[in-house]
């Protein structure tokens, strides 16, 4: 397999804030990694900081005109990035799949080693799914490989016009960004009222945005930090039960034996009604928490397309109930 060696480039020499050009410079080092030896922390490493960098140009861009040189580099480099995360999928799949069957191996809490053993039927489909999985993600690194080597250059030269571009519009005393995340959490709870296992996917990918602006200004706000927490919370625990969903799907389209109480997608099955509790739970409880955390002036988030004030109960009931 042919190896594609990416250099890094030569930063920008605009004034970035330090923490945006750490930031770039991470992400074009596991762009470089990526194209010479994925490994499962490069490719999920990059995958999630293409898409955080890309939820927190755009928050910059409305200020910007709308033909500004920032546009234009935002668009183009934001082009390149949907084809990057799409090639990364199916190699990070993998690595997550082949995680969650190897824990199902290790005995849970409380029992000891040696514990509660795996049927035989059960083990022998896990190693059939796993060979599978192996399969496919040799065949993922291929094509992976294969979209750097055509677009990875670019990738890293947009990213430098990226850099030169925003550097004059951004400040490392940029206002909070907590107020915006609010208004994102608001329109959720008005067009998602109710989560279940039909949507909870959808509205954690949703509220992705919102924990990435969090997240910009954690450090310098408090508010944004908290609400990073409890936001940060519910994103993982959504993203535990949709990976045990997604493993359960494919052990079914592989493996072919629905049913068997002995069998792999039965426990699956188990694992995944568990974590669909768990998210549910700590959906509620974080969503809990936000409302206790907001000051007196911001616990009235506005809904976007009715205009209407959202209470602070009603969040929680409503987005968890």
């Amino acid at each position: 397999m042919k190896r594609v060696l990416i250099s890094p480039g030569e930063a920008s020499a605009a004034p970035l804030p330090a923490e945006w050009r750490q930031r770039l410079e991470a992400w074009r080092t596991f762009l470089t990694q990526c194209g010479s030896k994925p490994s499962r922390k490069s490719v999920h490493a990059l995958r999630a900081l293409t898409l955080r960098l890309r939820v927190e140009l755009e928050h910059f861009l409305p200020e910007q005109a709308e033909n500004s040189a920032a546009a234009h580099a935002f668009q183009r480099w934001s082009k390149e990035a949907k084809k990057l995360r799409k090639a990364l999928e199916p190699v990070r799949n993998a690595d997550v799949y082949l995680a969650r069957l190897e824990s199902l191996r290790v005995p849970p809490a409380g029992v000891p080693e040696g514990g509660t053993p795996l049927s035989a039927r059960c083990t022998s489909e896990i190693e059939k799914l796993e060979e599978r999985l192996r399969r496919k993600r040799l065949a993922g690194i291929e094509k992976l490989v294969a979209v750097l080597g055509e677009h990875g250059k670019r990738l890293n030269r947009l990213s430098n016009e990226i850099e030169a571009a925003f550097a004059p519009h951004m400040s490392s005393k940029d206002p909070s960004t907590a107020q915006a995340a609010l208004e994102i959490v608001a329109e959720l709870a008005n067009e998602l009222p109710s989560l279940d296992a039909t949507n909870l996917h959808q509205y954690r990918k949703r509220l992705k945005p919102a924990l990435y602006l969090t997240e910009i200004s954690a450090a310098a706000d408090p508010l944004a930090g908290r609400l990073a927490t409890a936001f940060r919370k519910i994103h993982d625990a959504i993203g535990e039960w949709h990976d045990w969903q997604a493993l359960t799907q494919e052990a079914d389209r592989v493996l072919h034996s629905p049913g068997k109480p002995d069998g792999l997608v039965s426990l699956l099955e188990e694992r995944t009604e568990e974590a669909l509790h768990r998210a549910l739970g700590q959906c509620r409880r974080s969503v809990k928490n936000v409302g206790k955390i907001l000051p007196s002036q911001q616990k009235r988030p506005v809904v976007a397309e009715r205009g209407l004030p959202f209470e602070e109960e009603d969040l929680e009931a409503e987005i968890c109930r």
